[in-house]
């Protein structure tokens, strides 16, 4: 069971989502009600939770403040889920800085939230399996270039998620940036000199040879589905043969031999 903490300062709120959804069948254990922010930010190092649901406005912590306190202090893999009755864009800029799972508006109904628990559930095994298969050092971003706000935040949302099948620069500007997609796509080419379906897919290929050079390749649809592949695995096969001039099996013989019989775990 993934545990989740709900934390909103009206009590009417907590008990009803509480109350409202049937958390067994998603699979989720609400082990904490809290009311404030610095309650909530000690229930989180105390049990740490997989999923964290608050609200932005909070006593003695806004919710932006306690993500931001918990992603500098601790290395959870934690799932938030915002919620709020303000819909200013700016909250929704700030989360996206933060790699929030999602954003509610309250009031939000039973559809909304366990749409959002079961996404922040997929993000999260997603999260933890490519954690455990790719070496930290490798999963880290290199610096890159002073970019505009929006396009950093495009590159955050897919550092994170590049591992989603449906991941489209359509869908970042239309739910996340709250853009045109065809200024962001140009901006995109324009300010990083690729379009965004070549740095979606060099990217993935970057973390399946971060996978294959791990060892931990037997399967290479296993491999396909945690680099957003999922769909169609022998389409990722054609495209690393494209970049690579070999198939990801033949290319992982070739790197292991390069270096002696070792992988990135011995």
């Amino acid at each position: 069971m993934l545990k989740l903490i709900l934390a909103d300062d009206e009590e009417m709120i907590r008990e009803s989502i509480r109350a409202l959804i049937d958390w067994k069948a998603l699979g989720v254990e609400v082990v904490a009600s809290c009311k404030n922010g610095p309650e909530t930010l000690q229930a989180i190092f105390s049990l740490t939770p997989d999923i964290v649901m608050t609200d932005i406005r909070m006593p003695g912590m806004s919710g932006l403040d306690l993500i931001a306190q918990v992603c500098s202090r601790t290395d959870l893999t934690i799932e938030f889920i915002l919620l709020s009755g303000y819909a200013e864009f700016e909250y929704a800029k700030q989360a996206i800085s933060y790699k929030v799972s999602n954003y509610l508006l309250k009031p939000c109904n039973e559809t909304q939230i366990i749409e959002a628990v079961r996404k922040a559930s997929e993000d999260l095994r997603r999260r933890k399996k490519i954690k455990e298969l790719i070496p930290d050092s490798l999963l880290s971003t290199p610096l890159r270039p002073q970019y505009k706000d929006y396009i950093n935040q495009i590159l955050d949302y897919v550092d994170l998620h590049f591992s989603d099948p449906e991941l489209s620069l359509k869908r970042i500007a239309s739910e996340v940036l709250y853009m045109n997609v065809d200024y962001v796509s140009r901006e995109f080419l324009r300010q990083t000199g690729q379009k965004f379906t070549d740095y979606l897919t060099g990217l993935r290929l970057a973390k399946a040879k971060a996978l294959l050079k791990s060892g931990k390749h037997e399967k290479i649809y296993s491999i396909a589905d945690q680099v957003g592949f999922s769909h169609n695995p022998q389409y990722f096969v054609q495209i690393f043969k494209a970049a690579t001039g070999l198939t990801p099996r033949a290319w992982a013989r070739g790197y292991v031999e390069r270096n002696g019989g070792k992988t990135n775990d011995t």
